[in-house]
């Protein structure tokens, strides 16, 4: 009996010392380490579930190559084993070197994990090195979650205005989290790209590469509304984890958002504090008619077209009519002007009354992101004043690290600033919060053109047009990257398809005549400008580009002077645009205006 208990010890002592076995067991062991943490890296590198399929395929393919190595190794003695390697590598290895080439069980699963933590010890040196991130100080796992257009179960398609007003309000209540825990809420644009298409979730939440979604009907009956939402968690497959019916009146809708947004809070896991709530706005009553003509105006005004934007601006001008009190008014308004300013339609009062809007709206509540993110835009595009612009932005990404258009405004800041690095990453998170707004992705290629990354920038700009059908900020930077490779007919036939779809956009293609040589056509559209409105500030934008480009100087620092400038005029310090005003004398002291560091 002793001899058989002595045998059986043997045994075990034999079938453990197996090199085979001991492969299996470390390179099986080792292998779940590395999948149990790939939800970190899932959630800190954007990447969706397809890594950890990826990973677990390269595991178990690996696995007959680890048993066959060690059978193999194991055969040598440890002497003809250093020969091996010897003429393996054509030098002696030795230590850690030998320990890994003689044990695949080591080097397999061991590589794979040294990899992933040399990755994380790169995002933390990079998040710490650089300064677009500190208004994100939280080390914890980012989780990421979309909302899908609601519903109208109204019975009324007039009601259209209210159910886009329940989704950007339960979007904008979910965003006030990401204050205290590391809450990725894509924004409205991206998600109404689906409102038309019929996709299965998981599809959809790959594309938008998220892992929670949430869905929506909104049922509305005279001064009270309801709600019946569902939260899905799709990975690693689809999941209902919390679905509810909530009902409240319009007085009190914003504690009724706040209260949903706290309970998928809740089911995602995110274990909000008392502290932590401590930190988030109150919910606050509204006059019910004044939170109905702002949701009116916030939908009309978020069309982006000339006659939608009009119409907006009536809605929350009525608004403020009702309820003087009411700062979303206030700030609809403020960033309203503000997108007016900043781009071809502007008119010369856009920023003064953007200017007067914020000045109240911040007066009445001074927790609003949005309202952060206006002040930075004029400090920015009105008074120049740089040193402001950061400190505000910065503000108002603290409060909602989710306004992918204040990190777009902000980049182009760190651009001016000299800052082209940060602005590119800058940039890259408006893409990453906002990815199906051809905005976000077009301008990101304006950025690698001007910054010398032609090839770059060119393939990005492509990338927008398949978000948008000829995306006119597609066509400007193609244009100008052409001419940069020195593809001038590719340049001038690429913005004659933008003026023929944008005629507004006439200076563009002026200034690659000039830059091609072709001085007669560009000044036949400089003269055509000049017979325009000289007093719009986006005429008087174009004409001072193309009469840069020209080297006309006179007329160019004749219209930099125009008052008020358009919002575009902040790239003079930088833009490549004006390259050709740096040498006269009155360049420098326009850039006195701005307060650039030294």
């Amino acid at each position: 009996m002793e001899k058989k208990t002595m045998a059986e010890k043997k045994n075990l002592k034999n079938l453990i010392s197996n090199p085979l076995v001991q492969t299996f067991l470390i390179y099986v062991s080792g292998g779940w380490i590395v999948l149990e943490m790939t939800d970190y890296f899932i959630n800190n590198y954007d990447l969706t579930a397809t890594f950890r399929d990826i990973l677990l395929i390269i595991l178990l393919a690996g696995l007959p190559v680890a048993l066959f190595l060690s059978w193999y190794l194991s055969r040598e003695k440890e002497g003809a084993e250093d020969k091996a390697i010897e003429a393996v590598t054509g030098e002696k290895a030795l230590g850690l070197f030998k320990v890994i080439l003689r044990r695949p069980w080591f080097s397999i699963p061991g590589t794979v994990m040294f990899i992933l933590i040399v990755l994380s010890l790169i995002r933390l040196v990079y998040r710490h090195s650089t300064g677009i991130t500190e208004y994100m100080d939280n080390d914890m796992a980012e989780i990421s979650l979309a909302v899908l257009p609601f519903t109208n179960f109204t019975g009324d398609a007039d009601q259209e205005w209210l159910v886009a007003g329940q989704h950007e309000t339960l979007i904008n209540e979910l965003s006030k989290i990401s204050q205290v825990r590391p809450l990725r809420v894509i924004s409205r644009h991206t998600v109404n790209a689906f409102k038309t298409f019929d996709k299965p979730i998981p599809e959809i939440a790959r594309e938008i590469n998220v892992e929670y979604l949430v869905e929506a009907s909104v049922w509305g009956t005279g001064d009270s509304i309801t709600l019946q939402l569902r939260l899905i968690h799709v990975y690693p497959e689809e999941n209902v984890v919390w679905a509810e019916s909530c009902s409240g009146d319009f007085t009190n809708i914003l504690k009724l958002h706040s209260g949903i947004a706290g309970q998928i809070a809740e089911k995602m896991n995110l274990e909000l504090s008392p502290e932590d709530m401590e930190k988030l706005p109150k919910p606050r009553q509204v006059n019910p008619e004044s939170y109905k003509a702002y949701l009116r105006g916030m939908y009309h005004l978020n069309q982006l077209t000339p006659g939608s934007t009009e119409k907006g601006l009536e809605y929350l001008h009525e608004a403020v009519r009702i309820d003087p009190g009411e700062p979303f008014a206030y700030a609809g308004l403020a960033l309203g002007y503000i997108e007016i300013a900043h781009g071809p339609m502007a008119t010369d009062d856009a920023l003064v009354k953007a200017e007067a809007a914020v000045a109240q709206a911040i007066k009445l509540d001074s927790s609003m992101a949005e309202i952060y993110s206006a002040l930075g835009a004029l400090y920015f595009y009105k008074f120049w004043k740089m040193d402001k612009v950061e400190e505000y932005y910065v503000k108002a990404l603290q409060l909602n690290p989710n306004l992918a258009l204040t990190h777009y405004h902000y980049s182009w800041a760190l651009y001016v600033l000299g800052r082209m690095e940060e602005a590119i990453a800058e940039h890259k998170l408006a893409q990453k919060y906002d990815p199906f707004n051809p905005l976000h992705t077009a301008w990101l290629g304006g950025l690698y053109c001007y910054d010398g990354q032609y090839e770059e920038a060119i393939r990005v700009a492509n990338e927008a047009f398949e978000i948008q059908k000829d995306y006119v900020i597609s066509y400007y930077i193609l244009g100008r990257s052409y001419l940069a490779l020195g593809k001038t007919e590719e340049a001038i036939e690429t913005h004659k398809k933008l003026v023929e779809l944008y005629p507004r956009w006439t200076a563009a293609l002026g200034c690659t005549y000039a830059e091609a040589g072709q001085e007669e056509e560009a000044e036949k559209i400089l003269n055509d400008l000049m017979e325009r409105d000289p007093m719009n500030p986006s005429i008087a934008w174009q004409i001072v580009c193309l009469a840069a480009a020209l080297s006309k100087n006179d007329i160019a620092f004749e219209y930099i002077n125009r008052k008020p400038p358009h919002a575009w005029l902040v790239g003079l310090p930088v833009m490549p645009e004006y390259d050709n005003l740096r040498d006269d004398p009155r360049f420098e002291d326009v850039i006195e205006q701005f307060n650039l560091p030294d």
